[in-house]
This record gives C-alpha cells, sequence and structure tokens, in this order.
C-alpha cells in the first residue's frame, strides 16, 4: 500500500477518534446538564410540596438519569461506525441500561412504601399494617420488578421464555395447591390490612356471637381477645367471610337499652322522669345524643317501656346498664312504683261440677 494512502488513513482514523471524543464529551455535558436541570428547577418544585417525599423520588433519579444520558452518547459515538464487536457493545449498553432503569424503579417504589409506612406508623392502631404487610409487598415489587427486567433481557438476546414461562406456571400450580389454605389466610391477612374493616384496639362481634378485642392483624390469623379472658385465634380465611360488626366504628360509643315493665294505673310520665334522671346521674352517657324512654306497649301484666342511651366507651356498656338498674330500681321503690311479675290465677272445679 502506498505511503500516502497509510497518511490518509491515519489522518481519517485519528479524526474519527476524536469526532467519537467530542460525542462521548459532548454525553457527560448533557449528563452534567441534566443534573444541573433536576437539582435546580426540581428542588425549586419540590420546595412547594408539604411532605419530602418528592425530593426523596427526585435524589433517586438524580445519578441513574444521568447515567443513562452518559450511556446514550456512547452509543452514538459506537454507532458511527460498523466493526465486529459492535454487537456485542449493543447487547451490554442494552443491559446497563436494563439494569439501571430496574434499580430505579425498585429505589422509587421502596420509597412510596416507606413514606406510606411512616404514615401508618403515626396511628398506632395501624401499627401492624406498617408492620406485617409493607416489608412483604416491598420484596414482591422487587422480585416482579426483577423479573420483568430478566424478561426483557432474554428477549433481547432472542432465548425463547415460553418454555420457561410453562415451566413456573406449572410449578406455581403444584405450590399453590400445596399451600392452599396457607395461601388463602396470607390474602385473607392482604384484605384485612388493606380494606381495614377493623382496626387492632376495636371491638368485634362475629356473626357467631362472640365478642371480643382485637389484639394483633398477622398474615396468617387474628387474634381476638374475648370479653370472658380467653384469646381467640382466628384465621384470616375464615374472617374475611364471616359478617362482623365492628363496635369501634365510626367511634367509640355504644347503645345501652333498659327494658321493664311498671304496674297498670302507674303515672307514666312519672315512671319516664325517673329512668332519664337516672341516667343523666352517670358521667359515662353521652349527652348527645340524649337518652330516651319510650312507652312500648301494653303488656298481659305491665305497662313495657325502653330506655335508650350511650356509653362513651363500649367498654363501659355492662357497668351503666348495671348501674342504670340499680338507681331505677331504688327510685321506683322510694316513689311507690312497682315492677310486677308474672302471676296466673288458676280457678278448680270441684269433682261433683264435672260433666258426667
Amino acid at each position: 500500500m502506498p505511503s500516502w494512502v497509510l497518511v490518509l488513513l491515519e489522518g481519517w482514523f485519528w479524526t474519527e477518534a476524536l469526532r467519537s471524543l467530542l460525542v462521548v464529551a459532548a454525553a457527560a455535558v448533557a449528563a452534567r446538564i441534566y443534573i444541573l436541570l433536576v437539582d435546580s428547577v426540581g428542588r425549586r418544585w419540590v420546595r412547594r410540596a408539604d411532605s419530602d417525599l418528592d425530593d426523596r423520588i427526585l435524589a433517586a433519579v438524580r445519578r441513574p438519569g444521568g447515567v443513562l444520558v452518559f450511556l446514550v452518547g456512547i452509543y452514538a459515538a459506537f454507532h458511527r461506525y460498523k466493526f465486529r464487536l459492535l454487537g456485542v457493545l449493543d447487547e451490554l449498553l442494552f443491559v446497563l441500561s436494563v439494569g439501571i432503569v430496574i434499580t430505579t424503579l425498585i429505589r422509587i417504589s421502596s420509597i412510596g412504601l416507606q413514606r406510606y409506612g411512616e404514615k401508618l406508623k403515626r396511628d398506632r392502631k395501624d401499627e401492624a399494617v406498617a408492620r406485617e404487610l409493607l416489608p412483604l409487598t416491598d420484596k414482591l415489587v422487587r422480585i416482579l420488578l426483577l423479573v420483568i427486567g430478566l424478561v426483557v433481557v432474554l428477549d433481547k438476546f432472542r432465548i425463547d421464555i415460553k418454555s420457561i414461562l410453562v415451566t413456573l406456571g406449572v410449578g406455581s400450580l403444584a405450590v399453590g395447591l400445596a399451600l392452599q389454605d396457607t395461601l388463602a389466610n396470607m390474602f385473607g391477612g392482604f384484605t384485612i390490612m388493606l380494606d381495614r374493616p377493623f382496626r387492632v384496639g376495636d371491638r368485634i362481634q362475629l356473626q357467631s356471637g362472640e365478642t371480643g378485642d382485637v389484639q394483633s392483624i398477622g398474615m396468617r390469623s387474628t387474634t381476638v381477645l374475648m370479653t370472658d379472658g380467653n384469646l381467640m385465634i382466628i384465621p384470616n380465611a375464615v374472617l374475611v367471610k364471616t359478617v362482623v360488626i365492628n363496635h369501634s366504628f365510626p367511634d367509640n360509643s355504644s347503645l345501652v337499652r333498659i327494658e321493664l315493665g311498671v304496674a297498670y294505673g302507674s303515672d307514666v310520665g312519672k315512671v319516664k322522669s325517673l329512668m332519664l334522671e337516672a341516667s343523666s346521674e352517670d358521667p359515662r352517657i353521652m349527652a348527645s345524643p340524649a337518652p330516651a324512654v319510650f312507652f312500648k306497649s301494653f303488656g298481659d301484666f305491665a305497662l313495657s317501656f325502653l330506655m335508650t342511651c350511650y356509653a362513651k366507651s363500649f367498654a363501659d356498656k355492662m357497668a351503666i346498664t348495671d348501674q342504670l338498674n340499680t338507681a331505677i330500681d331504688a327510685k321506683f321503690r322510694a316513689t311507690g312504683i312497682d315492677i310486677p311479675f308474672p302471676i296466673r290465677t288458676v280457678y278448680l272445679k270441684s269433682h261433683h261440677e264435672l260433666p258426667e
């Protein structure tokens, strides 16, 4: 090859190398500009927000975004030529880009879940959700994003993933059948923690009649301290299928009902006033809605009355019922109002009066 051709080729090589370096340098400058924009414009916008969630997200995407911009510049610089290892370089840049994107998404999801957990921990009743549900959710999101990234990379390398997916599907089906009850309880725990029909500390009543205070909400079961002092452990799969009455929602107040009968001939107005007077003496009874007394009916042997009032706390319901019954009985005795009991008069005919 003539010497002048070598000189031209040598000059062309250095010229193209210089241009490629300029492209890479421009990519580095663009990455730096991106970071500066995030630091200035992004943070100025974040200051207007009430929480630091946006600030955390910006910090998570700041450096990975700059790296992606730089990788785009490297891709453009090397694609100005065609050489044997260009395909390998493309695949390497693609894998790095997917890894950066997946890692950034994982960080963003972790920041969001962490922020949500901090919000839940402010309310001690929601502490169980932050303790039980959020760590598992974080792990599941990480696994899902990693699987998505792996599938994208395998598809780039033209690796058939159908057989892998079929194998995973069959394996998942076998595991699901083996752990059917456990998975049902876990999904029941998810439902309870997300829907929150009750929280720790609430008093609930099951459809079967058991009443107690919720002690803990776990992934497999819910623990309830019954009113008789025993601890009942209810599988979550059973709990989500039954009717539950929450006595603590929307507040802790609870209805108290007092039913009694007085003798015929008693002063109805006096009966009502004495019952209301008894309710006004207990500070555990709410003033609004006010206690009320109703003349229900004319019974077989008594005039039936019903008094309703609201206890400030469901925990005082039995004590208030006891106090009201005691006070009403004392007031009725002092004023001469009788509380009758059933009387049956039986007439017996003599033997000679019976028909032949």
